[in-house]
């Protein structure tokens, strides 16, 4: 595998800070915008309002959150991307230190491990061509 080139450094920085504009607006959303409504102040919708179902009223409120989180772990991880793009150790593999495949990084912009070496994180055997 070869290193990044200039070329495509440039390209996963602009990919990475496109990624983290759609992120963190989404995340203001959810956050500040609640259907027809503004609110200056954050916060989630108040689902006891949406169903008279304590539980239904829950099971949403859960799912809130657990959206908001994902997208704030997501935001997080594209903002250490871009910190390691800016230290020169963008697209090295965390575990090895190989590059990371450039096709890898394209699906996945903010990916800390070679293929290898997330396999191995994840117990799956990685079969060769031979």
């Amino acid at each position: 595998m070869r290193a990044l080139t200039n070329d495509d450094l440039k390209a996963f920085r602009e990919q990475l800070r496109q990624l983290r504009e759609e992120l963190a607006t989404r995340t203001e959303d959810r956050l500040h915008g609640h259907g027809l409504e503004r609110h200056d102040d954050a916060g989630l919708p108040r689902r006891a309002e949406d169903t008279d179902d304590d539980g239904t009223a829950e099971q949403q409120r859960s799912a809130d959150l657990n959206q908001l989180s994902g997208l704030a772990d997501r935001l997080a991880a594209v903002d250490d991307a871009l910190a390691r793009l800016e230290r020169g150790e963008y697209g090295e593999c965390v575990e090895c230190g190989e590059p990371i495949d450039t096709a890898r990084l394209r699906a996945a912009p903010t990916a800390l491990r070679c293929t290898a070496c997330q396999a191995k994180l994840e117990g799956r055997v990685i079969r060769t061509r031979t």
